[in-house]
């Protein structure tokens, strides 16, 4: 029996998606991502968060780039 992660971290997420570290990061902080902050960290969860990004691929919508907040490294 395999075991599937309901939540991953952005690392993790970044690694599976192919998009990068800090974009994840910043998509955590828009109100809509499917992701929770516990402790200092981001969790996304992965099934939400792929149904979300393939929701906005077919919509063909992006992401507003004023609506991303900045985060220092």
């Amino acid at each position: 029996m395999t075991s599937t992660k309901i939540m991953v971290s952005v690392k993790e997420f970044a690694t599976m998606t192919g998009i990068g570290q800090n974009r994840v990061r910043e998509l955590c902080y828009l109100s809509d991502f499917p992701a929770s902050k516990e402790g200092n960290r981001f969790l996304i969860h992965v099934e939400a968060a792929n149904e979300w990004l393939r929701k906005r691929a077919v919509a063909k919508v992006g992401v507003e780039i004023a609506s991303l907040k900045r985060v220092a490294p």
